[in-house]
């Protein structure tokens, strides 16, 4: 047998490493700053300048008002649903439904938008998610309060 065709078992030799430097890399990279230009909500859409950059946070304030209107819209119907009838529900579907499930179907595209905006980590788009949830909910809660049949008040002693 030729030693010189023969394979050794056991090599000293390191395996050659992966060159990873002509890979993209844009995958990796998370838009915690805001340089210019911005991508907006919209993959793609970029906003060039900082007026574009105001406009999709107006319009994200704005999606907020929405959700919260439709909120509130969905409680306040239930709120006379209740008191105008007191009977228990028959277990049907009708036509006065209808208002109901657009009215949940709004607050749930909206709820789910608004997330989808939050999750661009971007520093402006966050902050004006936030910003709308709290001016929405403080201006439905001192100027269209709903009074719900429903409170508990804590002052019984029963």
């Amino acid at each position: 047998m030729d030693n010189s065709t023969s394979v050794p078992l056991v090599t000293t030799e390191q395996p050659p490493l992966l060159d990873h430097s002509e890979m993209p890399q844009d995958h990796l990279k998370m838009n915690h700053k805001m340089p210019m230009p911005e991508e907006t909500i919209i993959y793609g859409q970029t906003a060039e300048t900082s007026t574009g950059m105001i406009l999709s946070c107006l319009v994200v304030v704005l999606l907020c008002f929405v959700m919260k209107a439709a909120r509130w819209a969905r409680m306040k119907r239930e709120e006379t649903r209740t008191s105008s009838r007191s009977s228990a529900r028959d277990g049907r579907i009708t036509s006065r439904h209808l208002p109901d499930v657009i009215l949940h179907c709004l607050q749930l595209t909206c709820s789910y938008l608004l997330m989808l905006v939050f999750m661009r980590c971007d520093v402006c788009l966050c902050a004006a998610t936030v910003a709308g949830e709290v001016i929405a909910r403080l201006f439905f809660a001192s100027y269209l309060p709903i009074v719900s049949l429903k409170k508990i008040s804590f002052n019984d002693t029963q």
